[in-house]
């Protein structure tokens, strides 16, 4: 028994030191990041499930804190339609009881955003479409007429479609 034990704890330690986990190997994006000072980046984000939309918003952060460590400064839209739009409305409507937690997580992630400077769209369509007041959308959201319409414009102007659904 102490010999099998003693087996496997050598084979664990020896696959956790052979992939670079205890290592401390730091992975970067030298190739592609190389010689590139600013990017522009425009996030679709289209998602409906209250857990899927805060942990999509986290890696926007991630991603732009990642870049700006690296040196390059982006330039950021946050582009909100679909079932998405109901929660970055004001106050606690147009979600469900249980969604509302998830919904405070969304507005602080809008609050740091914007004092990041990163513009946010929100799509009247898609509000129109949900029965969304375009007047009950947070202030640091700025209310379009047709997000496909900015969409495309923003692609033609060279930033980066980031699909966040």
């Amino acid at each position: 028994m102490f010999t099998r034990t003693l087996l496997l704890i050598c084979i664990s330690a020896f696959l956790f030191f052979s992939f670079g986990i205890a290592q401390g190997k730091e992975y970067t994006q030298s190739q592609s990041l190389a010689g590139l000072e600013t990017v522009k980046i425009y996030f679709d984000v289209n998602v409906g499930n209250p857990q899927k939309l805060v942990l999509r918003l986290s890696l926007i952060d991630k991603t732009l804190s990642q870049l700006k460590a690296a040196g390059v400064k982006p330039e950021v839209v946050i582009a909100f339609r679909g079932k998405a739009s109901q929660f970055i409305t004001s106050g606690t409507g147009y979600v469900e009881e249980e969604e509302k937690l998830a919904k405070a997580e969304v507005h602080e992630w809008l609050e740091t955003f914007a004092k990041e400077g990163v513009h946010m769209e929100q799509c009247l369509m898609a509000a129109d479409l949900q029965g969304i007041n375009p007047e009950d959308f947070r202030a640091e959201v700025e209310v379009t007429q047709n997000g496909y319409i900015s969409m495309i414009a923003y692609q033609n102007r060279g930033f980066s479609l980031v699909p966040m659904d």
